[in-house]
């Protein structure tokens, strides 16, 4: 059997609307879901905010090492028994720091004791000087 002219011309017709219809479907489809395949996809550079957003080490509960220092220095700067002193504070996945110049040795256990007392805290490395002068 031999294909006649309209026979051609209906299946080119067919044909035609079949893709017109398929690029329709294709544009009111939803996009597709991106590839779970790490190696698939480059990884997105880090913006601002997940840069400088605290780091959980562990437990969805564990306190960030800046809340740590935040809470220890205003610990101590509002301790009326530190009057006098200059300490720095600086928490390092949970150890605290003390650095400083400080007037007496009770000065130095008052601080130790506001570092010890905050939840996430593992150590505390005290290098407080005293100056006797």
């Amino acid at each position: 059997m031999k294909p006649t002219i309209f026979g051609i011309a209906a299946l080119a017709l067919i044909a035609a609307g079949g893709c017109e219809r398929a690029v329709n479907e294709q544009a009111a489809a939803p996009a597709p879901k991106p590839s779970t395949t790490v190696a698939a996809r480059p990884e997105a550079p880090p913006d601002a905010a997940a840069a400088t957003a605290p780091v959980s080490r562990g437990a969805p509960d564990a306190i960030s090492d800046s809340v740590i220092t935040t809470r220890v220095k205003t610990g101590i700067l509002s301790d009326p028994g530190m009057a006098g002193s200059d300490v720095s504070v600086n928490t390092d996945r949970g150890v605290v720091s003390l650095t400083g110049i400080i007037k007496s040795q009770e000065q130095a256990a008052i601080a130790s004791a506001h570092a010890q007392r905050q939840d996430g805290v593992m150590r505390v490395d005290n290098q407080l000087a005293v100056n006797l002068h």
